[in-house]
């Protein structure tokens, strides 16, 4: 369904991707684990095609889109969904408009059809009869799971996940795992996920990847990475201060001190 070739990405002088190479297969649960600012998010920009790899192909079901035209990279979009780190939900607008927003913007259905979809997609999520709400009426947990009653909406066939569980108690992190776990079981999408949270790894995806300094260090299953003896899988999942990460660290510091 997603393949990465060789992608390379820089931003002026800084390199963020080098020679990034991946397949993720239909109906997956895929999950990218990695440092802040290891180039997670910039992956699933290039997956959408908002940005353009200087090197390398993005292919999306068969299609190039580094090198799609226009009409055919709008085509290839209406296969995501997308729930953002922060909901993004528009705060003038009502639980029922917001979800709703996809459907007007293609104009795919008539007002009718598109409000009995919202209260169905709202039903799936366990928020039934709230389409009156206003965001600001809503707890964190509740405003991810309508960010994800929008992301699903359209019945894409590939849902992407920015941080899904980032500021959400214990409580509500499990919740909104489980709803990743039976989105991909029910509705058999194809599941991107973006996080630092282990918890939501070893509940929702089925292979996993981590980035570091623009590559994938390693790759296997969620069972696996609980089981690996490398050094940066051992630290990054066990989230200890010292270790091979944290070394990195304190040489680029003194190497941009002059040490």
């Amino acid at each position: 369904m997603i393949e990465f070739i060789d992608v390379y990405k820089s931003f002026n002088d800084h390199e963020v991707l080098k020679g990034l190479t991946f397949k993720v297969n239909q109906g997956e649960s895929f999950a990218i684990i990695g440092r802040s600012g290891c180039g997670k998010s910039v992956t699933l920009k290039l997956m959408t095609g908002l940005l353009k790899p200087d090197k390398g192909k993005v292919i999306i079901d068969g299609i190039d889109i580094t090198k799609a035209t226009p009409g055919k990279l709008a085509q290839v979009r209406k296969k995501f969904g997308f729930l953002f780190q922060s909901g993004a939900l528009l705060n003038s607008l009502n639980v029922g408009d917001n979800i709703a927003l996809p459907l007007r913007e293609h104009r795919e259905l008539p007002e009718p059809k598109i409000m009995g979809r919202v209260s169905e997609t709202l039903k799936r999520l366990g928020l039934k009869h709230l389409e009156h709400i206003m965001p600001g009426e809503l707890s964190g947990g509740m405003k991810k799971r309508v960010s994800l009653a929008r992301a699903i909406i359209r019945e894409p066939e590939i849902i992407l996940y920015d941080e899904p569980t980032t500021g959400l108690d214990p409580i509500m992190c499990n919740v909104i795992n489980k709803l990743i776990v039976e989105m991909r079981q029910k509705l058999k999408i194809t599941s991107i996920v973006v996080t630092h949270d282990m918890n939501t790894v070893f509940m929702a995806a089925d292979r996993v990847v981590l980035l570091y300094q623009g590559k994938i260090i390693s790759a296997g299953t969620a069972a696996e990475f609980k089981k690996m003896g490398d050094a940066y899988v051992k630290q990054f999942v066990l989230g200890e201060a010292a270790g091979p990460f944290q070394d990195e660290d304190e040489l680029k510091l003194k190497e941009k001190s002059g040490e």
